[in-house]
């Protein structure tokens, strides 16, 4: 119930004040049906300000778990409507702990619920994709759940780092082709499974960020 009022809410909030476009809903959709119980998956975005993890929460169709950072439940009313669609908050002490952090994630998609991270580690700290990090490429293998790549862009220009308040800047979204680690060989050395995860993460958000989100 609350799950689905958050999502409401946030999805006029992002329709009116950001007239929001969503691309990819429908394959992804589709995706998640050839899975046992639809789902879980990894969703892997590119991160560039705090509106990322609930713009992906309204957009994505289905449950959905993430890591956000304590400080943003201070709002008692923000913080309600992120933990309503699937926020659990650590403390800026906890977030560095990556194993930890990995054990957590884990468990949720163990749970059968598709869990949200950002690859970059941190919120770009000028709007353009920073180097990605290995532990998506590790929860993936060490789980065999396919990861959807979402390309999100404009949420830099809404709302940057200096910026106490949104502006009304128009955001997209969208979620790219799955990467499914059982079609990686079933011969090739752990390390080498990691990389080319990793790289095909990459590959795909470059693909989406040149052709505007698409």
């Amino acid at each position: 119930m609350f799950y689905a009022l958050a999502r409401l809410f946030f999805f006029f909030y992002f329709l009116i004040y950001h007239r929001v476009s969503i691309r990819g809903r429908r394959a992804l959709k589709h995706f998640l049906r050839t899975l046992p119980n639809q789902g879980p998956v990894i969703l892997a975005a590119n991160h560039e300000s705090y509106l990322d993890p609930p713009l992906v929460g309204m957009a994505f169709p289905g449950p959905l778990r993430f890591i956000a950072w304590d400080q943003l439940f201070k709002n008692p009313i923000f913080g309600f409507l992120i933990r309503a669609l699937g926020a659990v908050p650590v403390s800026h002490e906890n977030k560095s702990s990556a194993a930890g952090l990995l054990r957590q994630v884990m468990g949720f998609l163990g749970d059968g619920y598709s869990v949200l991270i950002f690859p970059e580690g941190e919120r770009s700290p000028d709007g353009r994709l920073m180097p990605l990090e290995g532990g998506v490429a590790l929860m993936a293998l060490k789980t065999n759940v396919p990861v959807v790549p979402v390309w999100i862009d404009g949420t830099f220009e809404a709302y940057p780092l200096q910026n106490r308040l949104p502006r009304p800047h128009k955001i997209a979204i969208a979620f790219g082709e799955p990467i499914c680690p059982a079609d990686l060989p079933d011969d090739m050395p752990e390390k080498e499974r990691r990389r080319a995860l990793l790289d095909a993460l990459q590959h795909a958000f470059e693909r989406m960020r040149d052709a505007g989100g698409a």
